[in-house]
């Protein structure tokens, strides 16, 4: 029969050997080992999340490349405007400026030489740029009015003709020595021109449209210049 003291001494030593501490020595070596493996895996763990977040940036910047505004050789094609601006004042009144010649109070009529005759009339007919573009030509201080495109082979010039009173503007041949076919034009004070030849204003006649030099009233006629391009000589 075992004695109960062998028993009992077996299981100190036993417990002994369970709660003995390491030396010193082996208790540092150890924790060194395992400061090494725990710097090691937050190592690998920073080099792991570096690398997914390198390869999550990549197609962003792919993305921004692809739909860039290309490269610095590629260069966006410039806006040309449809349509040219029209002449100021100052180019309408230098001599190489297409106009019309409109009346803003019956309507915008232009005036026109006549279709069948020479008189110089106010009319709304369209497709009559051959007989109502203007071209105003300075002459030291007056304008001589010319057609842009000449009747036949000659010039012609808007042409105070003293016959029945109270006379009348016609398209006549150019001349310069007619002191008839000269002009003074000057701006009034809503924008619009007032056109005379001597003393007497150009006015529209009220019913027939036909443009006179002399008539008794007040001046009631004034006209506006519509830009229509450089003259084509």
């Amino acid at each position: 029969m075992t004695d109960p003291h062998d028993g009992l001494t077996t299981i100190a030593d036993a417990v002994r050997r369970v709660t003995t501490l390491p030396a010193a020595g082996t208790l540092r070596r150890r924790g060194e080992q395992r400061r090494r493996r725990r710097t090691a895996v937050r190592g690998a763990g920073l080099a792991l999340l570096v690398v997914t977040a390198g390869a999550a940036l990549l197609p962003t910047r792919d993305q921004t490349v692809d739909q860039g505004v290309g490269s610095a050789d590629t260069v966006p094609p410039s806006v040309v405007p449809s349509v040219t601006a029209s002449a100021g004042p100052q180019e309408i009144l230098g001599g190489r400026r297409q106009v019309l010649i409109v009346v803003p109070g019956i309507g915008r009529a232009a005036l026109a030489v006549g279709r069948d005759d020479d008189r110089v009339r106010a009319t709304t007919e369209q497709g009559i740029d051959d007989r109502a573009l203007w071209v105003l030509r300075p002459e030291g201080n007056a304008f001589r009015i010319m057609l842009a495109a000449a009747r036949g082979a000659n010039q012609v010039c808007m042409t105070v003709v003293h016959d029945a009173a109270p006379g009348s503007v016609r398209g006549r041949v150019c001349d310069t020595t007619a002191q008839t076919q000269l002009f003074t034009i000057e701006q009034v004070a809503d924008g619009s021109y007032s056109i005379f030849q001597g003393k007497r204003y150009v006015q529209v006649v009220d019913g027939t449209n036909a443009l006179v030099p002399d008539l008794p009233e007040a001046l009631t006629t004034t006209y506006e210049f519509e830009d229509r391009g450089n003259r084509r000589d």
